[in-house]
């Protein structure tokens, strides 16, 4: 019998799960390949890998389940985890995320809580320092400029947006890092749990304009990073930056350049002329390909 090939992030994000699923889901096949793990009420668990959800060979997932994965994911103090929650998500240590569906409690228009879990998605954080290899000539030697990356959900933008950081810091620009949902460095006692640069300071856990504020005030970096800007609180993040006349990196839900000006909030955040350049992330076949966009021109490179 073939012995399987043990992925170190797969089995540290399966930790939150009760023990009888995570010895099952600790000997699966192709671990370094899985992207999520999807748990349904009623279904069997599935694995998405290359974009594509498929079930696996094993018992219906329970609400009980359910309800204890969450328990653990929060250690057991589901109440600390309220602000997260509101969200819709836990972070785990190693930067995995834990996102919950279910029933939504809400309160004056703002969602306080999610009750009656219906399903759970474990989204796998990791690190490839081979990504480096391929965006080194678009980060360049040159001091840093801003650079807007754009995919669909799931494809790796923190993901690239980690390496992109790394590869900065790394030849000595100052780089700080809105790290609002402990996904891009993961701090653990203080140190990232991922290679983000020897020359990067992360603030974690706050709003992305209120860590712009702040970052920009104590730290005077070169480059400042957020994740997936989603809000016009995070184009007022960007906005801060430009006046100060630092350079940003930044992520967007869009499948390209022409999708992200039909949205009236990114038409927002290019009305700020900030970003010249964008990296798309697509699929081709069952690889991740990375273009260049230049949004003013229109032109665009692999």
């Amino acid at each position: 019998m073939m012995e399987v090939k043990q992925d170190k992030a797969w089995q540290q994000a399966i930790g939150c799960l009760p023990a009888s699923r995570a010895a099952y889901f600790a000997a699966l096949d192709r671990q370094g390949e899985i992207e999520e793990l999807r748990l349904r009420v009623g279904l069997p668990p599935a694995v998405r890998i290359a974009g594509r959800e498929s079930p696996l060979d094993c018992a219906p997932v329970t609400a009980q389940e359910l309800r204890e994965t969450l328990s653990r994911a929060a250690r057991y103090s589901v109440h600390s985890y309220a602000e997260s929650l509101r969200h819709g998500f836990v972070t785990l240590a190693g930067g995995h995320r834990l996102g919950v569906c279910g029933t939504a409690a809400e309160e004056n228009g703002q969602v306080i809580a999610v009750r009656g879990l219906s399903s759970l998605n474990l989204r796998i954080a990791r690190q490839y320092p081979v990504l480096g290899e391929q965006i080194a000539l678009w980060v360049g030697e040159k001091p840093p400029q801003s650079v807007l990356l754009l995919s669909p959900p799931g494809l790796g933008k923190t993901t690239l947006l980690r390496e992109w950081v790394r590869l900065v810091s790394d030849r000595g620009y100052t780089v700080a890092v809105a790290d609002e949902r402990s996904e891009i460095a993961a701090l653990a006692d203080g140190a990232p749990q991922f290679a983000v640069g020897r020359c990067t300071d992360v603030l974690e856990g706050c709003s992305k304009k209120q860590a712009a504020l702040m970052l920009l005030k104590t730290m005077s970096p070169a480059l400042i990073a957020f994740d997936e800007i989603t809000a016009p609180e995070d184009v007022e993040a960007v906005s801060l930056c430009a006046h100060c006349g630092t350079a940003v990196l930044a992520s967007a839900h869009a499948a390209d350049v022409d999708d992200l000006r039909q949205r009236p909030l990114y038409r927002a955040l290019l009305g700020l002329h900030v970003f010249r350049r964008a990296v798309v992330i697509e699929w081709k076949g069952k690889e991740r390909c990375y273009r260049m966009e230049r949004l003013e021109e229109g032109t665009c490179s692999s």
